[in-house]
């Protein structure tokens, strides 16, 4: 900037730069002012579209406590509709699968399980989607086609990452295995999900009891007949 001589000089050049650059400061002024206020009423409608859907879900939870599964999965659909882009679309539908249970449209809830599975943004939530609908699968009796899904959970395909809910799709796995009557690969499932801390071990002990002893290994010139023929001691 240049020295200026006398303060008149300076107020001179002053008033030279404000008359060629004010238009562009008050524009400026003007788009800072506009966007502030665009960004506090995005900011308001958010927590009002939020606010809004956690009003629909609650309505939605108390219709399931009231047992009336029909108005839930009308009012879980609204919610999957109007507030997508909010955490309560994947909580409506774990909700509605619920409701579609109690209607007998086993499929339908399926389907509403799978989409949570697939669209949730919390992973925790696509898990507990995905193990439900194998519960119900397994239920329904595609044993081999859960443990084929399962292991591909496990083995992380397509990019799905079991994370602490391993233990729980090992122990499905486990189930599976014992309704289709293969006793060691329940087995080896349930072993697999005791080693995990995600999944109640009291249940999974019980289950693993309830298969029986593993079968002991015969070694070369040992059998029970020779054991018991020993002498007592």
């Amino acid at each position: 900037m240049d020295v200026y001589q006398t303060e008149e000089e300076q107020v001179e050049s002053i008033k030279k730069w404000w008359a060629t650059n004010a238009n562009a400061v008050m524009l400026g002024i003007g788009v800072g002012m506009l966007a502030l206020f665009s960004w506090q009423t995005w900011n308001e409608n958010n927590r009002t579209h939020a606010l809004e859907a956690s009003d629909v879900y609650q309505e939605l939870t108390k219709t399931i406590q009231q047992d009336k599964f029909d108005t839930a999965i009308v009012l879980a659909n609204q919610i999957d509709k109007s507030y997508s882009d909010t955490p309560y679309a994947a909580l409506a539908g774990l909700q509605k699968a619920k409701a579609q249970l109690k209607t007998s449209d086993r499929k339908a809830a399926v389907a509403s399980l799978e989409k949570v599975a697939n669209e949730a943004a919390n992973s925790s939530l696509q898990h507990i989607a995905r193990i439900r609908s194998f519960r119900i699968r397994i239920a329904d009796g595609e044993m081999k086609k859960v443990i084929v899904d399962i292991d591909a959970v496990i083995n992380e395909e397509g990019g799905v990452n079991p994370g602490e809910f391993v233990g729980q799709y090992e122990a499905l796995k486990g189930d599976a295995h014992r309704l289709l009557g293969n006793v060691e690969k329940a087995r080896n499932a349930y072993i697999t999900a005791l080693r995990s801390a995600t999944l109640e071990q009291r249940l999974l002990q019980l289950k693993l009891d309830d298969l029986g002893p593993a079968p002991t290994a015969n070694f070369a010139g040992e059998t029970s007949a020779e054991t018991k023929a020993e002498p007592a001691k």
